[in-house]
């Protein structure tokens, strides 16, 4: 199994050679995003989007 560093490095080496330290820090947390809510789907971690709906009520009361 591929590391952390192992993964930011690979996704580093794709960037284009102009790209800024912030950018590169962005793009690394959306990727870790991404996965981690790929995750979340994959251990049926979810929330459906009726109990989505009845949250956003109780916000917007």
């Amino acid at each position: 199994m591929e590391t952390a560093r192992e993964k930011a490095i690979s996704v580093i080496k794709d960037l284009p050679s102009d790209i800024s330290l912030d950018e590169i820090i962005e793009r690394l947390k959306f990727i870790d995003c991404v996965n981690k809510g790929i995750e979340d789907l994959e251990n049926n971690n979810v929330v459906s989007h009726e109990e989505s709906k009845k949250e956003l009520k109780k916000w917007l009361e």
